[in-house]
């Protein structure tokens, strides 16, 4: 009888390494929300690091930011969506060229749609009361 189990701390250790997880799950599905998503250095399209200069004049305002390339891409896309225009600035820029466009921007209005989610709004709160203690 020497060595006698205690349940009630295995059972305490095992809840709070339970609830150590999922904290860290929480932290983790934010920063790559934010930090992935959403980085202001880096293009929203591509992933490649900006540079300084970026679209100042232009015909068509970007909801994301995008580097010099991505956004000349964004541009025509836009204005061949707008004026029904079948003929590309470049010949590689055919229907599935257009598609791609098309899905990326609907997916990236999935994932805006997702953070202003109850769902996501919550984990922001738990989260930020994580770090509040």
């Amino acid at each position: 009888m020497a060595e006698i189990i205690e349940f009630d701390k295995k059972c305490q250790d095992l809840k709070t390494s339970r609830d150590s997880v999922l904290k860290q799950r929480k932290i983790e599905a934010l920063k790559k929300i934010f930090q992935c998503t959403r980085c202001m250095l880096k293009c929203s399209k591509c992933g490649t690091q900006l540079e300084s200069e970026m679209q100042d004049s232009s015909k068509y305002a970007s909801p994301y930011t995008f580097c010099r390339n991505c956004f000349d891409e964004y541009q025509e896309y836009r204005e061949r969506i707008e004026k029904h225009c079948a003929s590309p600035k470049y010949y590689w820029h055919n229907e599935t060229w257009m598609k791609v466009w098309e899905s990326w921007l609907e997916h990236q209005k999935w994932l805006d749609q997702y953070r202003h989610s109850k769902e996501f709004l919550q984990l922001l709160q738990e989260v930020e009361n994580l770090f509040g203690k």
